[in-house]
């Protein structure tokens, strides 16, 4: 019977078989799987490209056994790593412990080493990575700040290019010291993967301001004024921003709540001057562009002058010269472009409902 109605099946076309090698454990198993479903060895041969002879042996050989996991058995179960992976994600803390510290200390029962450790964390698509700085932010900040957004992320380009953007920056030589953190691609906003950012107690601070594509008026600090508070605000700063708002009369000012800026003599110099500052959320350098007019400026500056930040010494009017010159660098456009970020910026601190932002 079979015979017979293996006649009537169309063999695949002829192929040359390759008489001089070993089935594969696949190629065995579908001779046998074939050869139970009433197919000839001819058939067979011809449909696997393989001799009769060969089809014969695999069939009469012992039942295929699957395949083995080739290499040694890992060091750790699922359930292992499924609870270092939890451990590891819990806190800032954990998240910047090391493979070493991992396998000596919380881990030390099991009995692996730190290459085991990291080799199970790659297998989940972790790596170590360098932690963002970022502020610290509470409930309540969280919740100005996506307040401030969901009334701004609809304003028109033209009415963010009315505000006079301030803030000042540290510029500092030498490298910092960086965090490393465990973590997967796409984390580095996690709020256990960021470390707080904190403002650099040595250096040379500079201010500057701007609208739409216009610098405003911009000031080295000087050494011999000491540290900026409040007092130093009102009698550098501020005369400042008076005069350029006197000259553009349609600007608003913008000014972030650093001790300084926040300060009710502060307030009330302003106020005596007609200045009406925009109100400004806590802990948002993300939503203020000239941050990353600074992040260019200390760009070209190491760019530009390597040795500095090497820590060669440098007069104190060549460091004042190169910061201006840093600052001169910026184009009219980027800051016409980094205006248009804001509604993306609005939307941004939106979608993290209030939290931490990539700007």
């Amino acid at each position: 019977m079979s015979c017979h109605t293996e006649s009537t099946q169309q063999l695949p076309p002829p192929s040359t078989p390759p008489h001089h090698r070993y089935l594969s454990r696949d190629e065995r198993l579908q001779c046998q799987t074939l050869a139970l479903a009433g197919h000839t060895h001819k058939f067979i041969a011809g449909l696997l490209g393989v001799t009769e002879r060969q089809v014969g042996y695999a069939i009469a050989s012992e039942q295929v056994t699957p395949a083995h996991r080739s290499g040694r058995p890992r060091a750790l179960t699922d359930a292992q790593i499924d609870e270092l992976e939890d451990y590891v994600r819990s806190s800032r803390a954990t998240r910047q412990i090391s493979y070493l510290r991992l396998a000596t200390d919380p881990f030390a029962h099991w009995g692996v080493s730190e290459h085991v450790i990291r080799r199970a964390l790659e297998r989940r698509g972790y790596t170590r990575r360098i932690a963002r700085a970022k502020p610290p932010l509470t409930e309540r900040t969280m919740a100005i700040r996506l307040q401030w957004a969901l009334e701004h992320v609809n304003w028109e380009p033209w009415q963010w290019y009315q505000i006079l953007w301030s803030d000042e920056t540290w510029v500092t030589g030498g490298r910092h010291r960086r965090r490393w953190v465990t973590r997967k691609a796409g984390e580095e906003l996690d709020p256990t993967c960021v470390v707080d950012k904190v403002k650099k107690k040595r250096g040379w601070m500079f201010w500057g301001c701007f609208s739409g594509t216009t610098k405003g008026p911009s000031l080295f600090w000087e050494k011999e004024w000491k540290s900026i508070n409040k007092e130093s605000y009102c009698e550098r700063i501020v005369p400042l921003v008076h005069g350029w708002l006197r000259l553009h009369p349609h600007l608003q000012f913008m000014q972030d709540l650093a001790p300084g800026h926040r300060a009710g003599f502060t307030l009330e110099e302003l106020q005596e001057r007609g200045i009406t500052p925009i109100f400004w959320p806590p802990f948002s350098p993300d939503l203020n562009p000239i941050e990353t007019v600074w992040n260019m400026m200390k760009d070209y500056i190491e760019l530009t002058y390597p040795d500095l930040l090497g820590g060669r010494d440098y007069t104190h009017n060549r460091l004042r010269g190169i910061v201006q010159e840093a600052w001169e660098s910026i184009e009219p456009q980027v800051l016409f472009d980094l205006v248009a970020t804001m509604k993306d910026r609005c939307q941004a601190v939106i979608d993290a409902q209030g939290g931490y932002t990539s700007y």
